[in-house]
């Protein structure tokens, strides 16, 4: 598989309300050969982490980032 043309990125930290929206915002661009790498901020949210989670298993687009404190 050849490397993507561009990669988007984006910070996610307890944002629940807005995540479907802004993710699926992305994934359907009309330009399609990009990957996704989408960081969950440490102490991001339950609800969020699973919105993520659901994303991730369904677009192999994207690459999820689980960032640690340290």
């Amino acid at each position: 598989m050849d490397a993507p043309k561009i990669s988007v990125v984006m910070p996610v930290l307890n944002s629940e309300a807005y995540l479907a929206d802004a993710i699926d915002s992305i994934l359907n661009q009309t330009f399609s050969d990009f990957e996704f790498i989408i960081i969950s901020e440490f102490g991001n949210s339950a609800a969020s982490v699973e919105i993520l989670k659901a994303y991730a298993a369904k677009d192999e687009r994207i690459r999820l980032v689980q960032n640690e404190n340290k």
